[in-house]
Order: C-alpha cells, then structure tokens, then sequence
C-alpha cells in the first residue's frame, strides 16, 4: 500500500511538471500600478522605452490605479514616469505589478531579477555610506562589482543585461577600463543597442582623453581658410594652451586678456596659445578677434 501511494504521489507530480512545462508563454502584456493618493487621476502616463525614448503604450489614471494592455512582439526595457518618481522595469508579456511607493516592479521571471539587482544595489550604497574604513569600503565594491560580473555574465545578451548597464552602480563605481571590457562582453544583440554603442563609444573617448593619455588629433581651418590641424601646434617640444571659445560667450571673453597676457610673456618662450573656435558661425570670429585684440593662432572647429 505504502509503494502505491509513494507511486501516486510521483505520478501527480510527474504531472504537475509536466502541466507546468508545457503551459503555453503568455501573449499579451498587462501592467497594473496602484499610486498612494488621488492626486493624479485623470492624468496620462505613458510607457517609454529607454534606447529610443519612444512612447510605446498610453492610459489613464483612474481611482488611484493605472492599467496598460497590450503585445509586447519582444521585451524591451522601458519606463513610466509619474509624479517625478522614474520607474524601470521590462516590457514583456505576461503580467507585471509595479509598487510605486516601494519603487519595486514584479510578476515576470525578468522584472523579479530587476528588483533583486535594484535591492542589492541600494544595500551596496549603505554600506558605502555607513563604512568609515577605506579598506572595508574597497572590500563592499569589490564584492558588489564581483556580483554584477556574475548578472551580467547570465543576461549579457538581453535586457537585464541592458538594465545592468544602466544602473548607478555600473556608472558610479566602474572605472573607464572596466566599463569597456564590460560593454565589450555584450552579445550580438546587446551591443547593437544604441545606448550601449553610445556608451561604449563614449567610455573610449574618455580614455583616449584621460590624463596623461597623448591628446586626440582634430582638424579645421584657420581664419583664412586653410586646413589646419591640432598636431601641427603640439609636439613640437613646446607646451600649448588651448582655449575652446566663442564670440556669445561672455566667460570666455573675459578670459581674453589672461590669454593675451600669457601669449605677450611666453610666446617666445615654449608656449603657445591656441584658440578653438566652436559652437558658432566663422562670419563671427574676425569681427570678435579684432575687438577683443586677439592675436592667437585659432583653429576654427
């Protein structure tokens, strides 16, 4: 008796796992969102997607609760904006429940593994905050990025993956070079987000620019026209002030006569001054070297 019921007890759930396995994925999406008060009926919110910006799904709050209805064709990360309160979560079929007063999203396996990223995050930045010790300051970020290689390594394709890259914690406590090799891990379909190639793209700037880095070469032209470039003033064994200015900008201009009096004194001396002429109209630059009496090479941008 005893081996029938142990029989019957696998077999229901033999069945369970299987009725769970072949339960058909959802194919439409509903988000549902409860606000503390009344203030906001009658408003729209709208659903946003963050590597477009584009508004992919509107309603209205009504009874102190918002509900969005639709098909998601892929998940996508998005977000809504109420009451200057910015809530990230995925776009997914299936159904999600955002809490706007705890800031945490749930129901879908994606938005459950968001929340537990956000939840880990603001428990890394207290830490930080109540930490005097340098060094177990150092231990608390060395293990919270430790954590995040481990998300990113699992969601380095999708948009957890794209929420990982988003996140403070990636942007504050990275420094350039790891980010790099981070966004360098994204797979094929990650990486042709735009906001990853941008951020990639704007990581590499910044090392090419880093302190003590050669500086990055640039062209334009003089103020008679010719083709003019950064390495034909640097590198020459001389030192060079460049100064990125325009003829509306009244901080610059009243930094002219500090530039002219360093131009007077040293110009003879190993160092040059540069001008870069940027943000404005080239009809504009004699007319305001001749006022300002500026007598500096220029590069016009």
């Amino acid at each position: 008796m005893k081996l029938l019921n142990k029989l019957a007890a696998v077999a229901i759930a033999a069945t369970a796992l299987f009725t769970a396995c072949t339960e058909p994925a959802p194919t439409s999406y509903t988000v549902t969102g409860i606000l503390p008060d009344s203030s906001l009926n009658g408003q729209t919110i709208y659903i946003t997607q963050y590597d477009n910006r584009a508004r992919i799904d509107t309603t209205i709050i009504e009874g102190n609760k918002f509900t969005f209805d639709g098909v998601a064709d892929s998940a996508s990360l998005c977000f809504i904006y109420v009451n200057r309160n910015t809530q990230a979560f995925i776009l997914e079929n299936g159904n999600i429940a955002i809490d706007l007063n705890e800031n945490k999203v749930s129901g879908t396996t994606n938005n459950q593994i968001i929340t537990e990223i956000a939840i880990y995050e603001d428990s890394v930045y207290q830490e930080i905050i109540n930490t005097a010790s340098e060094d177990t300051r150092k231990a608390i970020i060395d293990a919270g990025k430790a954590k995040f290689n481990e998300w990113f390594a699992q969601h380095n394709n999708n948009e957890v993956g794209y929420y990982l890259l988003r996140t403070e914690f990636f942007n504050n406590l990275f420094d350039t070079d790891e980010k790099i090799a981070i966004y360098e891990k994204c797979g094929s379909a990650l990486a042709e987000n735009n906001s990853v190639k941008s951020g990639l793209k704007r990581a590499t700037a910044l090392k090419a620019t880093a302190v003590g880095q050669h500086c990055v070469d640039f062209q334009g032209t003089d103020i008679d026209g010719n083709l003019v470039k950064l390495s034909d003033y640097v590198g020459k064994g001389n030192y060079v002030l460049i100064d990125m200015w325009a003829s509306w900008c009244g901080p610059c201009k009243r930094e002219i006569p500090n530039l002219a009096e360093i131009h007077n004194l040293y110009n003879d001396k190993g160092v040059t001054v540069l001008g870069v002429f940027v943000w404005d109209d080239v009809k504009n630059l004699k007319p305001t070297m001749e006022a300002e009496k500026v007598t500096w090479a220029q590069i016009i941008d």
